[in-house]
């Protein structure tokens, strides 16, 4: 044999591909981004003709679904003469408490402050808009306020210190209080950084005191959060002159502040290099700063500078200044329909609105306007890269059925002798391939907050696009199954791989969350015919005791495939969402051509190595029915026969239910920990989201791999003395893991005074890890053992269709019981007995018939 031979060309395949995609992925450019105004008048105009600056203003979200705008209090000069250009013609400073709602394009008044404020910091948080600070004519402000959509105003714990005029900013449900001033004639601007977490409960909410930003500090600047960065552009510093007034130095630079660690007590710029100014004086710019496609937009601001002309007038600036937060570079994208500052910018969907604002120094207007920023589609290196490989590809496969035919061919190895050469390449191949499987289909939770801020949507909509994928994907995993016992599985492989890839690819060019949703439909269409076909073809190649040990190698990969899945936001981070989804789907097409070259038919691959039974007369029906017990019948093949008839021979057996009813109850378990386990554990231990997180996935990711392969291992030894052991593993770790998690639950169901430690409580839930994990590995083999093996590709698509079917109802019902005032540690206890009866099942199941 020739297996030196073989490996070499496998590595330069490999190591061709890899230099192929670097270098077509070098020159790749970003995704085309552009501003695109609207004419004056888009949006009704603010009820007060007077206009006014230092409005707070945000998005809110309605009982049906709907979204809103919020703009409440803010300032002007309500006495000014026309034309008013000094203190004594504008009159006396007036502030607001009116709150004001855009809905359906009318505005109305919806509700009042409780006092009346201007230029506070404020952001769209999950349960309404937050408004912090500020000031009015009493002095400053430090009082926070959440202002609900229905105008009803709720107070949150105050801010440390009085502030005004600071930057601010959102991040998920988080606001930032950066920098500003104290008092009315402040010696310097504040540097300092606050943040509320708007997530728990009023009662539970606290403002964190961050590390400062680095430098002077800045008043009026403009921030935004971009990967995990926060961003703080222009501004002015403050600084005592000759006379002893305030004064104040107009900046043009850009501080990126790095908030990548899970603890913020390290939060910094320390060692970070620092982005590009905008070039030019800025400051009150219209925020927070839009943030689109990994680019944060300025719009208009005061950049007088620090050298104004006496001799022209002072209006606002209508540019329009864009950040390329990935090329560290500025452009100018055109200019905002009214020049503006201290006004709010406001995100809706894929537009961004400016609400009233000053126009000149003491001048507001009541004009509100508007703009569409977003992803225009523009082909680059690597999606040219991406369709000719396809066309290159799929005209392979072409040429390869029509030479050598689609059906699948009912030769299989002699399970008396060791599996080949062959055998084990397709396991090899076949974990790459699953892996890019899992990885590519985890990789839209990864980046679901770039994908959320880039094609506007709530959490429902989101939820709905992973809902989408998982309900197709288990409706048409039967259908797969079926076609793989009738064709080719090696040609379903293939095209799986191929049409998932393009998928990928299109993905990361959706506009719209209409495409994204059609998208990922897509992608369960194409991922159903994927793992039926593969489990059917490695367990053609594999009898007797190598069968789990095979499974289990492959199916190993699926978790390194979730695991690394995370690494696709750091990927992100360098080269923005979108072209992460191209890159992963350009892998996917190359890897295409590594199958084409190593990847065979049982029955085509070389005698010599793939140790092939093969039929003397290719036209004789006997077919063999279970390779266990060289068990043959005179029958049809399994391409002559009607859907009926192979169903009917599917589920005419006990063994058949017994199974549908383990991965059901398992299933419960294993998709309610993947759904909910995070909050759980928020809920329960009080961790933040990025604590939780890592817990939740780690400790089972770790616990299904090792059981993954240690359990194939022990369900092959032992099954050379015991013809049940392949049930007989799972079914005993099952048994131990359901009451294990029961157990862990048991004190917080009762209100028992005895407190679970964190550590006890990821440790014993982690068993359900190692059940599923030696149930992964061995439930392919049992239902060959079981079933006519014509038909185990179907029969594996009828599982997956039950498991993932509970998996989308466990997902909905986990959140239904928790609205309904149930707590997630009861229903995950429910599941805890649906894996004890997993494992009984198993253990019950009658002996192999074969």
């Amino acid at each position: 044999m020739h297996i030196s031979r073989h490996l070499t060309r496998f590595s330069r395949a490999c190591g061709s591909a890899f230099a192929a995609l670097l270098l077509i992925a070098a020159p790749a450019a970003n995704a085309s981004f552009s501003v695109d105004v609207h004419p004056a008048g888009a949006i009704p105009d603010l009820p007060d003709p007077a206009g006014r600056a230092g409005m707070a203003a945000g998005t809110v979200t309605e009982s049906d679904g709907t979204q809103s705008i919020i703009a409440a209090g803010g300032a002007n000069f309500p006495q000014a003469a026309p034309g008013a250009s000094t203190p004594e013609e504008r009159g006396p400073k007036a502030y607001h408490q009116d709150i004001f709602k855009l809905r359906n394009g009318q505005w109305s008044k919806a509700g009042t402050l409780p006092a009346p404020l201007g230029y506070a910091a404020f952001a769209s948080v999950g349960k309404g808009l937050a408004v912090a600070g500020g000031h009015n004519a009493e002095g400053i402000l430090k009082d926070a306020l959440l202002i609900k959509a229905d105008g009803s105003v709720e107070k949150l714990p105050p801010l440390p210190v009085p502030v005004t005029e600071a930057a601010f900013a959102a991040h998920g449900n988080k606001l930032f209080v950066i920098g500003g001033r104290d008092s009315d004639q402040p010696e310097a601007a504040l540097n300092t950084i606050y943040m509320l977490d708007t997530t728990p409960d009023t009662a539970k909410m606290k403002w964190a005191s961050l590390p400062p930003f680095p430098g002077a500090g800045r008043i009026l600047s403009t921030a935004a959060v971009c990967d995990s960065t926060l961003f703080i552009a222009g501004g002015c510093t403050l600084s005592r002159d000759a006379a002893g007034e305030t004064a104040r130095t107009y900046l043009s630079d850009m501080i990126g502040y790095d908030m990548t660690s899970n603890d913020p007590a390290e939060w910094g710029a320390a060692g970070k290099q620092q982005p590009a100014g905008p070039g030019t004086p800025v400051a009150a710019a219209a925020g927070p700063a839009p943030v689109r496609e990994n680019s944060i937009i300025l719009i208009g601001g005061d950049k007088r500078g620090n050298a104004p002309d006496p001799s022209k007038p002072v209006v606002q600036s209508r540019d329009i200044l864009v950040y390329d937060v990935i090329g560290n570079k500025w452009t100018h994208q055109g200019e905002w329909p009214v020049g503006i500052a201290t006004a709010p910018a406001v995100v809706k969907g894929s537009e961004i609105m400016t609400i009233s604002g000053e126009t000149a120094p003491g001048v507001r207007t009541p004009v509100n306007a508007s703009a569409s920023a977003g992803y225009h589609f523009k082909m680059s290196t690597v999606d040219y890269a991406v369709l000719i490989l396809t066309v290159i590809v799929m005209a392979i496969i072409i040429v390869s059925a029509v030479r050598n035919g689609v059906k699948n061919v009912s030769a299989v190895t002699d399970p008396n002798t060791r599996p080949g050469l062959w055998a084990w390449v397709a396991v090899i191949v076949l974990w790459f391939v699953v892996m890019l499987n899992y990885f590519d289909r985890q990789l839209l939770s990864a980046l679901h907050e770039p994908i959320v801020r880039d094609i506007p949507q709530t959490e429902a909509q989101f939820g709905m696009v992973t809902s989408v994928f998982l309900l197709i994907y288990a409706l048409l995993s039967p259908v797969g199954g079926f076609l793989a016992d009738r064709y080719s599985r090696r040609l379903m492989i293939l095209c799986s791989l191929v049409v998932w890839s393009v998928v990928t690819w299109w993905t990361g060019h959706a506009e719209d969350y209409t495409s994204l949703l059609i998208a990922r439909g897509a992608m369960g269409i194409s991922e159903a015919f994927y793992i039926p076909a593969a489990l059917a073809l490695i367990t053609d190649y594999h009898r007797g005791s190598t069968r789990s040990i095979a499974t289990g190698l492959h199916m190993s990969g699926i978790y390194v495939g979730m695991a690394v899945a995370g690494f696709g936001a750091t990927m992100a981070s360098w080269t923005g969402w979108r072209m992460t989804f191209a890159l992963f789907g350009l892998i996917g097409v190359a890897y295409a051509i590594v199958l084409i070259l190593f990847l065979k038919d049982p029955a085509k691959a070389p005698a010599d190595t793939a140790q092939a039974k093969k039929p003397s007369e290719p036209k004789e029906k006997t077919v063999l029915i279970n390779v266990d017990n060289d068990e043959r019948a005179i029958k049809e093949p399994a391409s002559n026969l009607s859907t009926g008839a192979v169903l009917s021979s599917l589920l005419s057996g006990r063994p058949m239910w017994m199974l549908l009813a383990v991965v059901a109850f398992a299933g419960a378990g294993n998709w309610f920990l993947l759904t909910w386990y995070p909050t759980l554990l928020q809920d329960k231990y009080q961790l933040s989201s990025a604590e939780a997180g890592p817990a939740a996935t780690l400790w089972s990711s770790v616990a299904k791999y090792v059981a993954v392969l240690g359990g194939a291992i022990l369900a092959d030894m032992w099954y050379r003395r015991n013809a049940r052991a392949r049930a007989l593993v799972p079914g005993i770790t099952f048994t131990i893991s359901g009451p294990l998690v029961v157990l862990a639950l048991l004190p917080g169901i009762f209100g028992w005074d005895i407190a679970v430690p964190l550590v006890l409580m990821l440790g014993l839930v982690a068993t359900q890890g190692l059940a599923q994990g030696s149930l992964d590995a061995t439930l392919m083999p049992v239902l060959r053992s079981h079933i006519d093996e014509r038909y185990s590709a179907t029969g594996y698509g009828l599982l997956n269709l039950t498991s993932a079917g509970v998996g989308a109802l466990i997902s909905f019902f986990g959140g239904w019981f928790k609205d309904q005032g149930v707590p997630l540690t009861t229903t995950l206890a429910a599941a805890g007995c649906l894996m004890l009866l997993c494992g009984l099942l198993l253990l019950m199941l009658p002996r192999p018939k074969h």
